[in-house]
């Protein structure tokens, strides 16, 4: 009962939050918010890494991830307002800076830093997590900012606190029911704790809350149709699964690492990393659907 209360004060706190910075606050307020969640994970996830004994250099491979992100904001949020367009030439974006400057850039840098070091260990180790952890987290998350920058003006907002409300019931789905009827484990090897029912309950949860929010999607086509109760409840199953799937891909990571949180910040909820894990799945698949479907 007391993990449940400090599960359920720190969900509140969240939820005050993604509500007042979604309509309340202005968009530099939402892009700091992305920014803070970002830096937050990114040092949960490389001073986790360090018990798996990988060396990084945390401040900087923050940085990078933050930069990353930043770019992403430069080159999604141009409307409306969060910077002017073009940005230094005729036409130019930050695009060409993501791909053809940060990524190379990166990685001589995270060299770079490997040279300074006493010893080679772990070298090859440390360039790769730092890369990895760079995707995982910068880059997956920066999505928010794809969404959020939809083109159907006042629907960015809504189209966030969808994603986020499907998800986020999965995870409640997969929590609750498989406390109450959990029998068969999912996958001992990668959570013990995580069953089957757990899992038929994420899916569940999640298509009826694709359903009933159904009306937060506006004029949001799904799959390249206007949204219908079958495609909202489709497109819950697809979250639903990613959602979890995001969630044990966390959970092998931290077993990996040999921890059971990536931190405390939140009681009850663990770290940010922890918060975030399944919606790092969820957030480009939402995009890709709503951009390719």
């Amino acid at each position: 009962m007391a993990n449940l209360s400090s599960r359920l004060c720190s969900s509140a706190v969240l939820i005050g939050i993604v509500i007042a910075t979604l309509f309340y606050f202005s968009l530099w307020v939402y892009a700091v918010v992305i920014f803070c969640f970002v830096a937050i994970a990114l040092y949960e996830f490389f001073t986790m890494v360090r018990h798996r004994g990988i060396l990084v250099h945390r401040p900087l491979s923050v940085g990078l991830g933050v930069v990353f992100t930043g770019l992403v904001a430069w080159r999604s949020m141009v409307e409306p307002g969060l910077v002017p367009t073009p940005i230094v030439g005729p036409g130019a974006t930050a695009i060409s800076w993501m791909w053809d400057i940060f990524w190379p850039a990166t990685i001589v840098i995270i060299f770079i830093r490997q040279f300074t070091r006493e010893n080679t260990f772990e070298a090859l180790g440390g360039l790769a997590t730092t890369l990895f952890g760079l995707a995982y987290i910068a880059a997956l998350f920066s999505y928010f900012f794809y969404i959020r920058s939809t083109k159907i003006p006042g629907q960015g907002a809504w189209l966030v606190l969808y994603l986020i409300l499907v998800t986020k019931m999965g995870d409640v789905g997969a929590y609750a029911i498989g406390n109450l009827m959990g029998r068969h484990t999912l996958i001992p090897r990668i959570s013990p704790k995580k069953t089957v029912e757990g899992f038929i309950g994420a899916v569940l949860l999640s298509t009826l809350a694709a359903i009933a929010a159904q009306p937060m999607l506006g004029a949001q086509k799904i799959f390249g149709q206007p949204a219908t109760p079958m495609l909202s409840a489709l497109l819950g199953v697809i979250l639903g699964i990613c959602g979890q799937l995001g969630d044990l891909a966390e959970s092998l990571l931290k077993r990996d690492c040999q921890v059971k949180d990536t931190g405390s910040i939140m009681p009850g909820l663990g770290g940010v990393l922890d918060v975030i894990d399944s919606l790092l799945f969820t957030a480009p698949i939402l995009y890709g659907i709503f951009i390719y479907g």
